[in-house]
């Protein structure tokens, strides 16, 4: 396949970086040898493949790897999805508004993993350049670069979910080390997210050569992709359209153009003209969705909220409807099943060994939206509708009675947010889209999280769930009871759960 293969850390870097229970009180294993290993520029090499390698599954301590943590910490709590077959206690909680530090669906150990690869390759790569003399340094800082791109981007996942985290930015390299971390600030958080992604746009490269690794590797434009949507967060409206535009402008990049093959273009072969990054899957490490999503049955949509973004007109033609909707998000015919992960086409589904599809991090369309949210806070409607047009045409979406007004700016941000809403169902996006808009200006827009419970809660939970999101505090996720054992009592437990 015409992909990145899942390239296995080799041993010595395994070694390298300890599999500690917990990354707030992080002791290396005893034996561990990294001189033995940053020799060449191949062991940089090596490193840095096995930082993308770590993405795709390093959990340990019955945590979930950083596509599952992607997807249900976009998903879980906000009303694209439903319980199906066989619907794991967790997520139960969660959707009854029972959010417990002892849910393993809040163990973040994947994330601080990867990180401290980041951080051994940023701290031992540059002794390379001493000892190998075809090593330059523009070499050691386009992987630099990739690394802080990569840190910056997992960071950026765990201020959103839980707000206030350690942030560690030294690597676990010897015996003699051990620290524990207190949880920084999100202006820290944001403030390191920041530092390096600028770093790394000046370092990091923009072409590999192939298109597989373009897509599979931070490149300038994936960094580009994560500054626009973290200036979105940080409120800075024009910054955002400004990394948009880097993007844009580049010309790498477009949508995949309707016609019969562009399911299996965008989601089944991935890697197309529209992908910025993606987590690379493959024969040798399949996609974990498809299991648990068709063999395990764990969810499927929510076919109530599939009417509403994607309504059927029972006089027009199938082929008119939009094409986002059934067959590519959803599969009607099969329980509204998430055929995102599933379908081989519009029509068949995959067999569990093809689940070879990879996660869209970053895609074009979602540049184009970005762009619209954030022109439409400076008051630039008419540009915003005209880039929410293009995604939609592309669709062939069915008209709205309400096709969004340039100078109304909450009834543009609801049609935007429709519109994310049909462009990346199952994408692990929606609940942090609904989060980012209602908590901007101070929460003026708490109305969207009431709304998403109003029509996802069970009937019985409601009020109570209300009654706990009135509580901004509410909308990140608790630590892990484990870290809270392990890094006490330095480390708090987030002030909403502190009493539960």
């Amino acid at each position: 396949m015409n992909k990145i293969k899942s390239i296995i850390l080799i041993l010595t870097v395994l070694l390298t970086v300890s599999s500690c229970k917990d990354w707030l009180y992080v002791e290396p294993e005893n034996g561990i040898i990294v001189e033995e290993f940053w020799q060449s520029k191949e062991d940089v090499h090596s490193a840095m493949m096995g930082i993308y390698a770590s993405m795709l599954g390093n959990t340990q301590g019955g945590s979930y790897s950083i596509p599952e943590c992607m997807f249900y910490w976009g998903e879980l709590r906000a009303e694209m999805i439903s319980p199906y077959r066989s619907s794991f206690d967790n997520f139960t909680y969660i959707r009854n508004g029972d959010i417990l530090p002892t849910n393993r669906v809040v163990y973040w150990d994947a994330f601080y993993t990867t990180i401290n690869y980041c951080n051994v390759l940023l701290a031992k790569a540059p002794e390379v350049l001493n000892i190998d003399d075809s090593f330059t340094e523009s070499a050691l800082n386009a992987y630099k670069g990739e690394a802080l791109a990569v840190r910056a981007l997992m960071y950026f996942y765990l201020v959103r979910a839980f707000d206030e985290v350690p942030l560690v930015l030294e690597a676990t390299l010897s015996d003699a080390q051990t620290f524990r971390k207190a949880k920084s600030t999100r202006t820290e958080i944001f403030n390191q997210i920041f530092a390096d992604l600028n770093q790394a746009e000046q370092w990091i490269s923009e072409d590999y050569g192939i298109n597989a690794l373009n897509k599979g590797r931070m490149t300038k434009y994936a960094v580009n992709a994560i500054q626009a949507d973290a200036y979105l967060w940080t409120e800075q409206y024009q910054q955002s359209i400004e990394a948009c535009d880097k993007v844009i402008d580049s010309g790498k990049y477009g949508l995949v153009p309707r016609d019969d093959f562009w399911f299996e273009d965008l989601y089944v072969k991935g890697n197309s003209s529209e992908g910025i990054f993606e987590l690379q899957f493959a024969d040798d490490k399949l996609n974990p969705f498809f299991n648990l999503f068709e063999t395990v049955g764990q969810l499927k949509a929510n076919s109530d909220m599939m009417e509403v973004y994607f309504p059927v007109d029972i006089y027009a033609s199938p082929d008119s409807a939009d094409i986002r909707g059934d067959g590519c998000s959803y599969k009607s015919s099969r329980n509204f099943s998430l055929w995102k992960y599933i379908g081989r086409n519009k029509y068949e589904a995959k067999e569990r060994e093809e689940a070879t599809n990879n996660f869209m991090v970053y895609r074009y369309a979602d540049v184009l939206l970005l762009k619209a949210e954030a022109l439409a806070q400076v008051d630039r409607g008419s540009e915003s509708l005209a880039l929410i047009k293009e995604i939609r045409k592309r669709a062939h979406a069915t008209r709205e009675s309400d096709e969004g007004n340039p100078t109304d700016k909450n009834a543009l941000v609801n049609y935007i947010l429709n519109e994310r809403a049909r462009e990346f169902a199952f994408e692990g996006k929606r609940w942090f889209d609904i989060l980012r808009n209602a908590r901007r200006d101070n929460y003026a827009r708490m109305d969207l999280i009431r709304t998403m419970v109003s029509v996802s809660a069970p009937a019985e939970r409601m009020l109570n769930i209300l009654t706990k999101y009135g509580d901004t505090l509410s909308h990140y996720f608790p630590i892990a009871q484990k870290e809270i054992d392990a890094g006490y009592p330095i480390l708090e437990q987030n002030k909403f759960y502190q009493d539960q």
